[in-house]
């Protein structure tokens, strides 16, 4: 019920399967490698910043992200306009989509910035709570930041070309590299001859302006679609306009959940938390890059598919995806919440309040979303998101009043990750209700083949672990055995029970051939 055409050849499957699968390997170990030298950047950041500056950095950040209210919808649908007609293999129109796409990001970006000169300066000087000796600081951060984030939206029509040729290696390469670039300066921080925060600031903008313009002149010189022409193509701003109005309200919603939630922090708690939730916060978003490593690989191939009209290869990815994506979380989450104290007190010298509790809620809520990643691919390749947008956006809407309410009730601070991941839940229902009726998606098969799989494999990974904790004898190293033994633990119960047989022979095949490389 769901083919408009006929599914992809057998070779064509198999090659687009490889293109998968080369590219998740090489996400997934930029994403690793990022996440491991992120951490300890993380630590040595914080440390030589304090902190309170730490927590001033991001407060700030999120609320120049709060000027970027509209962007969020607007960096969907140029992503999505750009893969759909490469998908479509319409070259010519896809240079005036990129163009175009280009010059709108101009004319937001000039209203961004009188917002942020305006509206953004009496909210940092009048509104929000910072320790008084620190304004300068502040606003020396802040219009740093505007910039900064000013460059990221200029950037956002090359990256979108890239994910849609699917060249994911100069995207891992440039992200590997800024990586190792951001560990020497944040070592020279120790030595900044001006104040920390202040070159702390400088060096991201700097390094944002870096790799957005390597990526502009990248896209310039290998995709005759991205050379810019100042033109605004009519029919694409009519069905731009169309898309962009109906994903605009849960745009909005996406980013007062993460961001204006930063400031509803600091207006209750204070810098302190801010910083407790910055770390949490920092763990959370590198175990999501995972997440992003596996999914970056596999939207483009949906989106093609559904422009294609071949559905039958869409469905068997999203829910291969969506399965595939939780059990790589879960390997690396499970362990790290089983042991967050011994690796919080590996990893920082000195521990904000509350931030074990809020790694492990944060991710949890990370886990929950991981389940609507591809279903939101597939709602947003379609032309009905009006719906949609306005229902889950409604939803996520609800966790800036709702975490207010509970604080001003009294609640501690965990209290909004907790709104967050029943928030979460019921926004994962509402698109599965909406692909039902859009779709004539199998909601049943879905909860079937993909959450009562994976939550029944990390329910047994859970006991398992918990037995072992409590077997284990009182000793020197216990810690460091337990952590080592649940990660192994993980890895082997999801490959036992998480995977079918077909799906363990091609891991054995892999391996056999990495193995066999390696020896001969």
């Amino acid at each position: 019920p769901f083919n408009n055409a006929p599914p992809l050849p057998a070779m064509a499957e198999e090659n687009s399967n490889k293109r998968i699968a080369r590219n998740t390997i090489l996400l997934y170990t930029r994403s690793l490698i990022n996440l491991v030298i992120g951490l300890y950047t993380s630590r040595l950041t914080l440390d030589a910043l304090g902190i309170a500056d730490y927590g001033i950095y991001n407060v700030v950040g999120s609320l120049v992200a709060l000027f970027g209210l509209f962007n969020g919808s607007l960096n969907t649908a140029i992503s999505r306009f750009i893969t759909y007609e490469l998908g479509r293999n319409n070259n010519q129109r896809l240079n005036k989509v990129f163009s175009s796409s280009l010059s709108i990001l101009f004319i937001f970006a000039l209203v961004i910035f009188i917002l942020g000169e305006t509206v953004g300066l009496w909210a940092i000087n009048y509104h929000m709570v910072f320790p008084v000796d620190r304004m300068n600081a502040v606003n020396w951060v802040y219009q740093i930041s505007l910039m900064t984030f000013l460059v990221s939206l200029l950037n956002v029509a090359y990256t979108a070309t890239l994910t849609a040729h699917e060249n994911f290696r100069v995207l891992a390469t440039v992200e590997i590299l800024l990586t190792g670039i951001k560990v020497i300066c944040v070592i020279l921080l120790y030595y900044a001859p001006m104040d920390r925060l202040i070159y702390f600031a400088w060096y991201n903008f700097l390094l944002t302006l870096a790799s957005s313009g390597f990526y502009a002149l990248y896209c310039s010189r290998h995709y005759s679609s991205c050379r810019y022409r100042a033109i605004l193509d009519k029919p694409f701003l009519k069905e731009m306009g169309a898309f962009y109005s109906g994903n605009l309200f849960g745009s909005i919603a996406w980013l007062l959940k993460g961001a204006g939630i930063n400031v509803v922090i600091n207006l209750f708690f204070g810098v302190l938390i801010n910083a407790a939730q910055a770390v949490a916060s920092q763990v959370s978003s590198g175990v999501t890059s995972l997440m992003g490593s596996f999914s970056s690989a596999m939207q483009p191939q949906i989106t093609k598919s559904y422009a294609a009209g071949d559905y039958e290869h869409m469905w068997k990815l999203v829910f291969n995806g969506t399965r595939y994506s939780f059990f790589l979380l879960a390997v690396f989450m499970l362990p790290l919440c089983f042991n967050i104290d011994f690796i919080l007190s590996l990893w920082l010298k000195e521990i904000p309040a509350y931030t074990n509790i809020f790694v492990i809620l944060f991710l949890a809520n990370v886990l929950a979303e991981s389940y609507s990643t591809y279903l939101i691919t597939v709602l947003l390749a379609t032309d009905k998101t009006a719906f949609y947008q306005a229902s889950v956006g409604t939803i996520l809407l609800l966790n800036v009043p709702l975490s207010y309410l509970v604080f001003q009730w009294g609640g501690p601070p965990v209290s909004f990750l907790v709104v967050s991941i029943v928030l979460t839940i019921m926004a994962l229902i509402m698109r599965l209700w909406l692909l039902k009726k859009m779709l004539r998606f199998s909601v049943l098969s879905f909860l079937k083949q993909v959450v009562l799989k994976t939550v029944s494999v990390s329910l047994l990974i859970c006991l398992v672990n918990c037995t072992i904790y409590l077997l284990l004898p009182d000793m020197y190293g216990k810690r460091i055995i337990f952590l080592f033994s649940t990660s192994l633990l993980s890895i082997l119960l999801t490959y036992l029970t998480g995977l079918n047989n077909q799906e363990k022979t091609l891991i054995l095949q892999q391996l056999k051939k990495r193995i066999t490389f390696l020896i001969s």
